[in-house]
């Protein structure tokens, strides 16, 4: 597969994972009555929008945005978090044409949530019947729009990625065809014989695509097929937020607090946390490349220079830990001097079962380590559980975390933050509520602070995802993820702003890029991964 097709077909992935935010959003709008609002109303406020209908501000603000993520609509913040004005674009006019199709398609969500138990379930008859009849509309209206440059196939990616999506990640995570990816592709009979209901009707859906091929009784994955079948984890981050997509009818008009039910256990129902750490996972290679380089630096200075060991909040699995320790131990200064001067790895996290996974781990590697429950909105109360459960003084620590810091639970500013102006265009919620940008700003220039006192030694290393401007995202469809991180994140109370206002509200809190370590993925203006290490000046 030559250089061309290998971008096409990745531009594909891209509008399929579009799809996945795209299509409950468009769905709710439509059920609610907002889109055929839009359609009468071309030119409208977001006043105009709570003045006509009973809604969580917050969450529209979210999918209004995401509409102009695709280029349906212009959107204008005229005063933050007060009024946005928009415009319905020509583009959008014919995209609402489609309206019910999403509706029709995002119905089927709840089973998809579940698409991991029903695949392997020789009992799924009845959701086989109802998942047939999907594939057939979606052959119909796919046959129907095969010109690229029409609004008709963006939406056939669209509904396309909402059903390829949870499939490739539940056969992904299973390892089902892992041996056939291996063997040029070629599927053994005897594995998919006696046919599993669902597995049958997706193998049908396979050949549709043009993702799998029958010659001569043989049955193989085409250059296609093995193509999407090797990134499954890329849908995983995505896919792991259906249980959030499937509320989205009542985080736009119902009960936003819903997002925030737990199970009898305690754990949390808006998230496949498995799959989303299983998913996230595959893609941190590309960055754990540049963060070894910081890593070496710091731990091939004088011993007397380095720092006593790397804490990371927010651990999650500990692959990072494992990883981080491992560069340590084989490829710096420090690693030579492990006996006489061990490395302390530190983890903490909120959440109990990321703590079990941490600890097994690292103990499962040999790596000697100290786990507590942290937040990492409480720095202060992490350094003294550190000190006192270990013995270990926060701020003599390397401080690092990826990934976690739009994931704070928000508290409003402690500060006047009314004459502040920020520049973000971001769309930010907490329980339905609607965050205002230049309040989120505040917020986040003070949850730097607070971690200050406790990196002025060594640094803050953080891996970071971001927003960029809709305006960006709809010039740029199917060369971004831009859409379905904030329709993820968006929906789910985490906050991802742009990289200039991160790095603006660091500077702020008194916590300065070092230059010669900064990165950002990719390397222009559709960046939406960063990594810095933060240090105060001196």
């Amino acid at each position: 597969m030559d250089k061309e097709q290998k971008k096409y077909l990745r531009g594909i992935l891209f509008r399929h994972l579009d799809g996945l935010a795209i299509a409950p959003t468009v769905s709710a709008l439509e059920e609610g009555g907002i889109n055929t609002f839009i359609k009468n109303n071309p030119e409208f406020t977001f006043t105009q929008i709570l003045e006509n209908f009973e809604l969580n501000p917050g969450y529209m603000n979210v999918a209004l945005r995401l509409l102009a993520s695709q280029g349906w609509l212009e959107r204008n913040i005229i005063a933050d978090g007060e009024s946005i004005d928009f415009i319905l674009t020509i583009k959008g006019i014919k995209a609402l044409e489609f309206s019910h199709y999403y509706k029709k398609f995002s119905k089927f969500i709840p089973i998809l949530v579940d698409m991991d138990k029903f695949l392997f379930d020789p009992n799924a008859e009845s959701v086989q019947e109802q998942f047939t009849g999907l594939i057939e509309d979606w052959r119909s209206f796919h046959s129907s729009y095969t010109d690229k440059e029409s609004i008709g196939w963006e939406t056939a990616c669209h509904l396309e990625g909402l059903i390829a999506g949870p499939l490739l990640v539940a056969l992904g995570m299973s390892e089902f065809f892992r041996d056939c990816l291996n063997n040029d592709g070629i599927i053994e009979r005897e594995l998919i014989e006696p046919p599993l209901p669902m597995l049958s009707s997706v193998l049908d859906f396979f050949m549709h695509l043009g993702w799998i091929s029958s010659k001569e009784h043989e049955i193989s994955f085409t250059e296609t097929g093995i193509f999407f079948m090797k990134r499954a984890t890329a849908y995983g981050v995505t896919v792991s937020y259906l249980p959030t997509f499937k509320l989205v009818p009542a985080l736009l008009f119902g009960n936003p607090n819903i997002l925030w039910k737990r199970t009898s256990e305690g754990l949390e129902t808006h998230v496949n946390r498995r799959m989303n750490v299983w998913g996230s996972g595959g893609a941190h290679s590309l960055y754990f490349r540049k963060i070894d380089e910081i890593i070496k630096d710091i731990f091939n200075k004088p011993l007397e220079d380095q720092p006593v060991g790397i804490a990371d909040m927010g651990c999650g699995d500990g692959t990072l830990l494992k990883h981080l320790y491992q560069v340590v131990k084989n490829h710096t200064e420090r690693g030579k001097y492990l006996q006489e001067l061990p490395l302390k790895i530190i983890g903490a996290d909120f959440n109990k079962a990321a703590r079990l996974a941490s600890s097994i781990t690292l103990r499962e590697a040999g790596i000697e380590h100290s786990i507590l429950h942290g937040d990492i909105t409480g720095p202060e109360e992490y350094a003294e559980n550190l000190k006192q459960q270990f013995g270990l003084h926060l701020d003599n620590m390397l401080n690092v975390r990826s990934f976690l810091d739009h994931n704070r639970i928000y508290s409003p500013p402690k500060k006047v933050f009314a004459d502040r102006i920020c520049n973000s265009t971001g769309a930010f919620a907490f329980r339905g509520r609607w965050i205002p940008n230049n309040e989120l700003q505040e917020n986040l220039v003070e949850h730097f602070s607070s971690w200050t006192q406790y990196v002025s030694k060594f640094g803050l290393l953080i891996l970071e995802l971001h927003t960029i401007d809709p305006k960006i995202t709809a010039e740029n469809l199917g060369n971004t993820l831009s859409t379905a991180y904030d329709g993820t994140h968006g929906y789910s109370d985490q906050y991802i702003m742009e990289i200039d206002t991160v790095l603006n509200s660091a500077r702020e809190a008194g916590l300065f890029p070092v230059m010669e370590y900064q990165a950002k993925f990719p390397d222009n203006e559709l960046a939406t991964i960063s990594i810095n290490l933060f240090k105060p000046k001196h």
